[in-house]
């Protein structure tokens, strides 16, 4: 039995909660809040609070998402005790930061996983399990996420056995258009197996839909998660033996030893740096 403390905001956390309370391994035995909930059947009025220190002396695994105002100093606390931590959220560290924690991890053993939930869903998964590279992906993402970083740390993470996410070269193109509220952002990253990710977001007003199309050398793939339609050389794709794998429910098997460590901070890391090196190149094409 793993005993887990969660450290954020109660609002964002509260579905983790949820999921938590089904499984049997763990116990969560408090919380040190950053805001509180209004509604009185919410989890903040029935989890003992704690203070940050003590919390974090008492459990095994703590819960973390992206409120915290210091990062860093709460990781740091996290993994110098040698216990573990999933970000429900990604963190504002920055690469620096981010890599002395990675360091401090596998000097004590803490395992900490950022979430990543495009990785996990059963179409990933299949994708995983049955396409090689080199590949071109095409990925359509225009369902009016406001903050560009996390639908790229979303997307970059969800390439963790696709194709990686070290691209060789990586290039950029953006528009905006005021006069209708619209944002169109290309990014594309060439691989040095020949494989290629094109991601186009965005927000225009005519258009949500979230797409996926993948060329293989035997295969073509039309992912629409918007529609729910999977397709692979032009038949329907059989998804039934692939489930939404519980995030958290694998971070535990990671502490246990029963799975690999996945979308872990040293993945993190590694995008940190690519989606600085994006949003350089996104600013030098508005220079010019």
């Amino acid at each position: 039995m793993l005993n887990v403390g969660l450290i954020g905001n109660t609002e964002i956390l509260e579905p983790f909660v949820k999921r938590l309370k089904e499984n049997k391994n763990v116990n969560i035995i408090g919380k040190a809040s950053i805001g509180s909930s209004a509604h009185l059947d919410s989890f903040h009025f029935t989890i003992p609070e704690f203070n940050r220190i003590e919390l974090i002396e008492r459990a095994d695994v703590l819960i973390i998402d992206n409120s915290s105002l210091m990062p860093f100093k709460v990781l740091s606390d996290i993994v110098k005790k040698s216990k573990h931590a999933f970000t429900a959220g990604y963190l504002d560290l920055t690469i620096d930061e981010c890599t002395q924690i990675v360091k401090l991890a596998n000097e004590s053993g803490s395992i900490i996983q950022v979430s990543n939930p495009y990785f996990f869903t059963p179409q990933i998964q299949w994708l995983n399990n049955n396409i090689s590279s080199p590949v071109f992906l095409d990925i359509l993402d225009f369902t009016k996420t406001k903050d560009k970083d996390n639908l790229l740390y979303h997307v970059v993470l969800s390439l963790l056995e696709i194709t990686g996410i070290s691209p060789k070269k990586v290039g950029t193109v953006t528009f905006n258009a005021d006069q209708n509220h619209s944002e169109f952002t290309n990014v594309r990253l060439e691989f040095g197996d020949a494989s290629v990710v094109n991601i186009s977001f965005g927000m225009l007003e005519t258009l949500q839909e979230f797409k996926m199309r993948v060329f293989s050398r035997d295969n073509f793939l039309s992912f629409n998660f918007t529609r729910n339609t999977f397709i692979c050389n032009n038949k329907p794709i059989d998804l039934t033996d692939y489930k939404n794998v519980n995030e958290f429910e694998y971070f535990i098997d990671t502490i246990n030893g029963k799975v690999k460590k996945t979308s872990c901070l040293e993945d993190y890391l590694i995008a940190l740096h690519l989606v600085q090196k994006i949003n350089k190149k996104i600013t030098q094409f508005f220079a010019h």
